[in-house]
């Protein structure tokens, strides 16, 4: 029975050691001013400093970090997106008005 506690014991730390590198952190301005993101739907989105926003698809426009998170504005769209930024340094968006997810990374 001790050696089984063991075993359980040490399969628990192992689980809790890969649950902890998946979860993600929480994300703030700094981390997106005067930065270019390029995301996996193919657009890339440029946020100067200052709040002036950029992307090929929407267009320009401004940007925000609110109490609900990414805040866009342009011609085209006006949304906020939740973020989220994972262990690997991508970031998890999610646009909850229009049911899309897109995870993205900053561009090189």
């Amino acid at each position: 029975m001790p050696k089984l506690l063991s075993q359980l014991a040490a399969a628990s730390v192992v689980s809790l050691g890969l649950l902890s590198g998946v979860q993600a952190a929480g994300v703030s301005a700094a981390d997106f001013s005067g930065k270019k993101i390029c995301w996996d739907n193919g657009s890339a989105s440029t946020y100067a400093p200052g709040g002036k926003y950029s992307n090929n698809i929407s267009g320009e426009g401004t940007w925000a970090w609110t109490a609900g998170g990414l805040s866009i504005h342009t011609d085209k769209y006006d949304y906020v997106a939740t973020v989220q930024k994972m262990a690997d340094g991508s970031f998890h968006a999610e646009i909850s008005a229009a049911g899309m997810t897109t995870i993205g990374k900053y561009c090189k």
